[in-house]
């Protein structure tokens, strides 16, 4: 398990050994923390037949009895699954609800992991209620969101909410050497270092416009050199890394200057909006990196 999930791993582990867990657990974290790894530790903990107690405060799946050889296998029985590139429909819902409704095939736990639980269609967080009501006996829902405000506000008030931490520069930093990545740029590590695990696939594959093409542009902006709209259909396809570029360049600037305070928080404030709006499908992605832009040189 990632160092900076340990901890809560082990708490909910001896929660749970001591049959205190609660049946609902919303997983919320930042996209890239290890979100997917946690739920499969702790889905395979609770399944395993013969619990094992590591030290006094850490947990773990024995990885000897024949619910640990099945998990190994990619097979267990009692362990559903929900994923979807877009939107998880009522469909996969209830398909999985009537595989909960069943006895254990193993005489042990039920585990359903739905990932990205913010994805639900309404039709389908609905379906969902009854199950999260009134849960059969030894049953465990485990959702996991980046974006757990998505969610209906019914199907946030029956979760246990767990708020999974990222890890500190420095442990990032550590990680990252373990994994072989050596003297990261400062930017990429502001940037991405709050999701460890998406800033390694920006390392392998680094996006189009990096941070000294950002700052290059607004220089551009302000000394009108460029223009608002060209920056924005330059950046649309990077729209959401550009406004985090922004944000970096904008506390930059009150560290340098704070005499320009006022004008300064009031872009950050704009990238914050921008921030929720850009995940929404439908979005014009130009029209919301111009108005960011415009008020940079007003």
């Amino acid at each position: 398990m990632y160092s900076w999930l340990q901890t809560s791993l082990d708490q909910l582990c001896q929660r749970a050994s001591q049959n205190r867990l609660h049946h609902a657990l919303l997983l919320k974290g930042f996209k890239g923390i290890g979100k997917t790894k946690f739920a499969e530790q702790l889905g395979r903990f609770l399944l395993c037949a013969n619990k094992q107690t590591v030290s006094e405060q850490g947990y773990a799946a024995c990885g000897q009895c024949q619910s640990c050889l099945l998990l190994g296998a990619g097979n267990h029985p009692d362990l559903y699954e929900i994923r979807s590139d877009k939107q998880i429909g009522v469909d996969a819902i209830r398909e999985a609800i009537k595989k909960l409704s069943g006895s254990s095939q193993l005489s042990g736990a039920k585990v359903l992991v739905i990932h990205d639980a913010h994805t639900m269609t309404e039709s389908s967080a609905n379906a969902l209620l009854k199950t999260l009501e009134e849960p059969t006996n030894n049953t465990f829902l485990l959702l996991l969101s980046a974006q757990a405000e998505r969610l209906l506000p019914t199907i946030l008030s029956r979760c246990e909410k767990v708020a999974l931490a990222s890890p500190t520069k420095q442990a990032c930093i550590a990680w990252l050497k373990q994994q072989g990545y050596q003297n990261v740029d400062d930017a990429m590590l502001r940037l991405y270092g709050a999701s460890p695990l998406l800033l390694i696939e920006r390392l392998n594959t680094p996006p189009k416009i990096n941070y000294q093409d950002v700052i290059q542009g607004i220089d551009a902006l302000r000394t009108g050199q460029a223009d608002a709209a060209d920056l924005a259909i330059k950046w649309q396809d990077e729209a959401i890394n550009m406004v985090k570029w922004l944000q970096i360049w904008l506390v930059d600037q009150l560290k340098k200057d704070a005499t320009n305070a006022e004008s300064l928080w009031k872009m950050h404030s704009l990238c914050v909006s921008a921030n929720v709006q850009l995940r929404n499908p439908g979005v014009n992605k130009i029209l919301v990196l111009v108005n960011i832009l415009q008020s940079m040189v007003k």
